[in-house]
């Protein structure tokens, strides 16, 4: 793994106030933000951040070859049309080690590459550039007892004219392990956080940008592939695990969406849902949950997967009710818990969650077993604010969850809506000892106007959970498998 750092503040500062000939702006500046006299007579000026809008020591992670995004901002919309073109330059780490008493040695060109050969652009107005993507091919060949330096220069531009340049070094180490995603707060381990990917239209490798900055740790501890099914065989009418397209792509392609996530530290859960005929979380028999139990472990071996999330939702009732069918029984918290008991038995090393939602409100003492021993953690729907424990005998509190979020629901369900605050904190739940929170519906694309408010609400978790700082790479994944 890589930590990279962006040192910008004393040494691009020396060349801040270089003026340029620029974008349609009269007296645009190129540089940081932090000194006297670097702004032109408009109050312009051009300097790089991170994804998250940082200009100070962002650190990245990467591990072997990865990549990371960096941005030109401007203090005021660019006039016009504008570009920014960034190239590898010797000469500027020699300047800054001169400038900085300090020894880095380069990192060789040849394990850099840029994007779109290392422009990026400004549309008329906009304070942010297009994202420029550095990827770095160390490919084991780096010395991990040492810091290696990337030093690029970048020059502003109005299609012709062009102004002077600055520099920029970033630090990049190759660590031979990752850090993982067990954190601590105080000394003591730090809660969960719990990412549930809707894979039909999001790629769950999104989850391996957000680290914390000094130590590199992954943010999120766990990533649910929502959803698989429990569906009726219509060949032999018992109980299955149905994929779809989106799932099974996921599956059969481990190595490409499953793999890296895993080598990280984060373990990768598999939602099991209702799907509109008579078998359900919370409607089958006992003998019927120790065969899909069976089916669960089986699934689980194949993928080498961490655990499995059971939702309670999405199931026809009246059907298992009926009576017709052989296997299948009333909905029942009994039956829940059932099922939760025997996938356990059947893979003790893997997880069991539950979403606190229909028959799994409550959970019930199986076989002289608490819900505690077969339930490894038990998240609260949205809006529930009371305690899991107070259903759910033997459950220790760090095993709870409330506060959850819908990445898809601003009006109540992230932080940065008041109506989530007027009913949770994040302090408060780390206070009151809860051990997760479940985030639905993860999303970060670029194009979606609530991205920017839910990486916010991913740093205050960082800071509140852990007492840390959020790194966010920038880089998307997109869904890419049809």
């Amino acid at each position: 793994m890589k930590h990279i750092k962006f040192l910008l503040p004393s040494f691009v500062c020396i060349a801040a106030a270089v003026s340029l000939v620029s974008c349609d702006n009269d007296d645009l500046h190129i540089g940081g933000l932090d000194g006297d006299g670097l702004l032109g007579s408009d109050g312009n000026v051009v300097y790089v951040t991170d994804a998250l809008g940082t200009a100070e020591t962002p650190t990245f992670s990467i591990n072997g070859s990865g990549s990371f995004n960096i941005y030109a901002q401007t203090t005021k919309g660019i006039n016009g049309n504008c570009s920014v073109t960034f190239n590898y330059d010797a000469a500027a780490l020699d300047a800054y080690n001169e400038a900085n008493k300090t020894s880095y040695p380069a990192l060789p060109p040849e394990m850099l590459s840029l994007s779109n050969n290392g422009v990026v652009s400004f549309v008329s107005g906009a304070l942010k550039s297009d994202a420029l993507t550095v990827t770095v091919s160390g490919n084991g060949q780096l010395d991990p007892a040492k810091e290696y330096a990337l030093p690029l220069s970048y020059t502003v531009a109005n299609g012709t004219s062009v102004g002077g340049a600055n520099s920029m070094i970033v630090l990049v180490r190759d660590f031979s392990t990752f850090p993982g995603s067990d954190k601590t707060y105080n000394g003591n381990p730090g809660m969960k956080v719990i990412g549930v990917f809707e894979v039909n239209d999001e790629n769950p490798l999104n989850a391996i940008g957000f680290t914390l900055k000094d130590s590199g740790k992954q943010l999120f501890d766990m990533v649910v592939l929502f959803s698989a099914n429990i569906n009726v065989n219509p060949a032999t009418g018992a109980p299955y695990i149905k994929c779809n397209e989106n799932v099974q792509a996921l599956l059969d392609n481990a190595d490409k969406y499953i793999r890296p996530l895993q080598e990280r530290g984060i373990k990768v859960i598999l939602g099991i849902l209702g799907n509109h005929d008579r078998a359900g979380i919370s409607t089958l028999d006992d003998n019927s949950c120790k065969l899909f139990a069976q089916e669960v472990k089986i699934m689980c071996d194949n993928y080498k997967l961490d655990g499995v999330f059971l939702d309670d939702e999405y199931t026809d009732y009246a059907g298992a009710a009926s009576g017709k069918y052989p296997g299948f029984v009333p909905q029942s918290s009994e039956a829940c818990s059932r099922m939760a008991y025997e996938i356990k038995k059947a893979q003790p090393e893997r997880l069991v969650l539950s979403y606190r939602y229909e028959a799994l409100f409550t959970g019930v003492e199986i076989d002289g077993q608490q819900p505690g021993e077969f339930f490894d953690y038990v998240l609260n729907d949205y809006w529930v604010t009371s305690d899991p424990t107070s259903t759910y005998p033997g459950l220790r509190q760090d095993q709870a969850g409330t506060g959850s979020w819908n990445c898809s629901d601003w009006s109540k369900c992230i932080p940065s809506s008041s109506a989530w605050t007027q009913r949770f904190s994040l302090t408060g739940m780390r206070e009151e000892g809860y051990g997760a929170l479940m985030i639905f519906n993860f999303k970060c694309s670029p194009d979606y106007w609530m991205t920017s408010y839910i990486v916010n609400d991913l740093g205050k978790v960082a800071h509140d959970f852990y007492d840390a700082e959020l790194q966010y790479d920038g880089v998307y994944y997109k869904k890419d498998w049809n």
